[in-house]
């Protein structure tokens, strides 16, 4: 079994999905690593969910065939947060042909390149949590 860095309690992670197979996969290495997943369909139902309840990081699938994913992404960035900027992270097949840099510089904590593959999360969550602590 794979081990993040040891935290005090568990994870809590929003996760903005609408596909069925990749809500589940996301659920199965997210329970691996016992953190608590919280899921949306879609940015709009994530940005209420995130308004209302503290989290510690954001997964939202970003595709060029669905620019709102884009704009809730801004709208969640958009959200005062205690003291705090909470990582986002995108989530994608990159069929638009940004790089990391690009999602970087657009404001994302990191990204994460499809096909779900559960080291490779887990290294993106631990090196996000490491940069942000």
């Amino acid at each position: 079994m794979i081990e993040l860095a040891p935290r005090p309690r568990a994870l809590r992670i929003l996760c903005v999905e609408e596909d069925d197979l990749e809500r589940k996969l996301l659920q199965a290495c997210l329970d691996a690593v016992r953190a608590e997943a919280i899921f949306a369909r879609m940015a709009a139902e994530a940005v209420q969910y995130f308004r209302e309840h503290p989290v510690d990081m954001v997964f939202i699938d970003i595709d060029r065939h669905s620019p709102g994913e884009l704009g809730g992404f801004r709208r969640i960035r958009a959200v005062p947060v205690r003291g705090k900027k909470v990582p986002i992270i995108a989530v994608t097949d990159n069929d638009c042909r940004w790089s990391e840099r690009d999602y970087r510089d657009a404001g994302f904590s990191g990204v994460f390149l499809k096909p779900i593959e559960p080291s490779r999360l887990f290294r993106v969550i631990d090196d996000v949590l490491c940069e942000n602590h």
